[in-house]
């Protein structure tokens, strides 16, 4: 979450709001999803993590993670409540893609169309300027078709 946004956005679910999110999502209760108070500031510890359920509903972020978003995150070194919502589409549109036309994505394919950019408050990707030829991407499309 964006530090310098913390006073704007405040606690809204109440527990039947929670119980429905979990059923909806299947989160295993194995994670004790639990709600912040109303004064509560949302911030991950060593052992519990911060997840919005706007990312859920308005993103595409699902339970469990694809292999791909999670060897993404551990590539970038940043944690899924860090990166924005926009920047989390943009990983969904790709991977979806990338599975419709040849296969699972990979981190280099991923980086050759968007980089990692950061506000100081959030994480998100970025289309690189230097925009992937067509050539360029029919090679790498080939190298994953049979």
């Amino acid at each position: 979450m964006s530090r310098t946004g913390c006073s704007m956005i405040r606690f809204v679910l109440t527990a039947k709001d929670l119980e429905s999110f979990v059923e909806t999502y299947r989160i295993p209760e194995c994670f004790s999803p639990t709600l912040t108070g109303p004064d509560d500031l949302a911030e991950c510890t060593p052992d519990q993590i911060v997840l919005y359920t706007l990312s859920f509903s308005s993103c595409g972020v699902c339970y469990p993670f694809s292999s791909f978003k999670i060897n993404l995150l551990r590539h970038f070194k940043f944690h899924i409540s860090q990166l924005h919502p926009l920047g989390f589409i943009r990983v969904v549109h790709l991977e979806l893609s990338s599975v419709a036309v040849f296969g699972e994505p990979t981190i280099p394919l991923f980086c050759m169309f968007y980089k990692l950019i950061s506000d100081r408050d959030w994480f998100t990707f970025a289309k690189r300027k230097d925009s992937v030829s067509q050539p360029l991407l029919l090679f790498y499309a080939n190298l994953y078709l049979p």
